[in-house]
């Protein structure tokens, strides 16, 4: 391993000035260049207006259309609650509130970073160039890489409140349960958008009962703060909105990363489609369960956090790829865990073909499916119109992580890794929290005494 002083290194410095310039020129390019930049936000915005009227926006909060571009008509698609969440926007001038999203966009990648770092330290992993960087620089450049892969690029341009439900989520699963019970943060994600509360199969699988209890409770006083304060835009989300497929968009689009996203990219419809998503669906939560238990046994929040969001994207009908924020948090799972610790066990062909399955994925998803399907056909214009092959070609990456997660939770399976003797080992929750710089530098004074040990005893061994 390779330790990294308080000093910053003139290369990290840089990273740092780098980073601050990537953020600042790609807002400046979203306000001024692009024509749609922040576009979700922009909804998200008109939705809290919908509440006092704000510049004259009358619209119904739950209207069929906020706004139509071309042959994409945009509604509001959130639950109540999430319009009084952003009310505060509704009295900011646009300008301010796509700065704030920016701001905020920037920090949680940041922390996914020093999060990713501290994993790999513990790990015994140096990353590239660390040495020169120092561990801020490094981090710095974590987040670089980290904001200009897919789902965080995509994020940034529609100003996503993605990385909001990831910090929610982080959050609660690293942070110490003492006070506040767990699952309280993951109730406030649902009550946000609902996918998140499959992270309460992490609970389950834990038979953190108290913490199952917090969730539902946190995310029923949500749905009750909507109906009290909105008493009747909620009904019309609950009772109808909820189940409107129109609102959200084409399932067959290219860049849906579900299930049902990609078994349509392959040319299942009707009856085949539906026993294809339901058989599929109920494989993933089983296997995911089985590796979820696995990798509590190891201590390994990280990746069942990791892990989660992947089942997460995988179970909703629509899963556009941006909503895969957690994907490089999984990617570094793959690499730090599941390789070196699961998948070794698998029958050689197995793990070679979860190996090309994880770069597939990795490298297509970091692309994007909707850049691919654009390169297929040489446009990235008219691609609610895309033909076939390209929706399949631009697809294929979203099945290649399932599947990647899928040879994980077999590999969980194996009966080496369900004997294998794990004597309380210490979870790694406090990594992505307050004070995880010193366990990082602990690790490596551990690793450090460890490595002068063996070093010691091969001396005397030659002498």
């Amino acid at each position: 391993m390779t330790r990294t002083d308080s000093t910053t290194p003139i290369w990290g410095k840089i990273a740092i000035v780098a980073l601050i310039l990537m953020v600042v020129c790609g807002y400046l390019f979203e306000i001024l260049i692009v024509p749609f930049g922040g576009l979700d936000f922009s909804i998200y915005r008109m939705g809290a207006m919908t509440i006092f009227d704000n510049e004259g926006f009358t619209e119904d909060l739950y209207a069929p259309v906020f706004i139509e571009i071309g042959v994409l008509k945009l509604p509001f698609t959130y639950p109540p609650f999430a319009a009084l969440v952003f009310l505060p926007f509704a009295f900011l001038p646009l300008e301010v509130g796509k700065a704030i999203m920016v701001l905020g966009t920037t920090a949680a990648a940041w922390w996914l970073s020093a999060t990713i770092y501290n994993y790999a330290q513990t790990s015994g992993r140096a990353l590239p160039l660390q040495g020169r960087l120092g561990r801020t620089g490094t981090i710095a450049v974590l987040t670089i890489v980290v904001m200009l892969c897919g789902p965080w690029r995509r994020t940034f341009h529609l100003m996503q409140i993605n990385p909001l439900i990831m910090a929610l989520i982080l959050a609660d699963f690293v942070r110490p349960a003492t006070r506040v019970p767990r699952g309280v943060l993951v109730g406030i994600a649902g009550g946000l958008k609902l996918t998140p509360l499959v992270f309460g199969l992490i609970l389950l699988v834990r038979r953190d009962w108290k913490g199952i209890a917090a969730l539902g409770a946190t995310f029923l006083a949500t749905i009750a703060v909507g109906f009290i304060l909105l008493p009747n835009e909620a009904p019309q989300f609950w009772f109808s909105a909820i189940s409107d497929p129109s609102r959200v968009g084409d399932i067959n689009f290219v860049d849906n990363i579900s299930i049902q996203g990609w078994l349509m990219h392959f040319g299942l419809k009707g009856t085949a489609l539906k026993l294809g998503f339901y058989a599929l669906a109920a494989l993933s939560i089983a296997l995911v369960a089985v590796l979820l238990y696995q990798l509590e046994r190891r201590g390994k929040t990280l990746a069942q956090v990791a892990v989660t969001g992947t089942l997460m994207v995988a179970l909703s009908p629509i899963s556009w790829s941006h909503h895969n924020v957690l994907l490089p948090l999984l990617l570094a799972a793959l690499i730090l865990d599941a390789f070196p610790t699961f998948m070794v066990y698998l029958p050689s062909a197995a793990r070679k073909i979860a190996c090309v399955l994880a770069w597939v994925a990795g490298v297509g998803l970091y692309i994007s499916p909707r850049i691919i399907g654009g390169i297929t056909q040489l446009d990235m214009n008219g691609l609610e119109f895309l033909w076939a092959p390209g929706v399949a070609i631009g697809g294929f990456p979203s099945f290649a992580l399932w599947a990647t997660v899928m040879f994980w939770a077999v590999a969980a399976l194996s009966t080496p890794v369900r004997t294998a003797p794990v004597e309380s080992a210490e979870s790694d929750a406090p990594l992505g929290w307050w004070g995880a710089r010193a366990l990082v530098t602990q690790s490596a004074l551990v690793t450090e005494s460890a490595e002068s040990v063996r070093a010691a005893d091969s001396r005397e061994a030659t002498a």
